[in-house]
């Protein structure tokens, strides 16, 4: 076995052994891999803003969030109410720091708050 090859099994030995004991003042040393909570957040919001401002006139952004059916039905007969919905869910996009109160969002205008269940008269 060559150099290079015995000090790349070393490394790799070194780094799941590391990382398996747990016990010891040593750290491991490969850097620990990201949750991959923290890996999706950020390319969701990309893609969501890319749609947005290509499609967002049929509603495409809001598919991919995920709405129901007659949300981009509605915007794709209006042209995106004539452009200016998808402008302002491209900002709430953008600007907000969570996007989870938009994924499955069933309202038209998803910013707005839902509305409170109606009583019986």
């Amino acid at each position: 076995m060559g150099r290079a090859a015995c000090a790349l099994l070393a490394a790799v030995v070194l780094c799941t052994s590391a990382a398996a004991s747990g016990a010891g003042p040593w750290t491991p040393l490969c850097p620990a891999v990201p949750a991959a909570d923290s890996l999706r957040k950020e390319p969701e919001r990309l893609i969501a803003c890319v749609l947005a401002v290509g499609l967002g006139t049929f509603g495409a952004h809001r598919i991919y969030l995920g709405t129901r059916p007659g949300v981009p039905i509605l915007y794709g007969v209006t042209f995106g109410g004539f452009g200016i919905l998808p402008l302002l869910d491209l900002g709430h996009l953008l600007f907000t720091r969570d996007l989870a109160p938009y994924r499955g969002n069933r309202q038209v205008f998803m910013w707005a708050r839902p509305r409170p269940p109606g009583t019986a008269p």
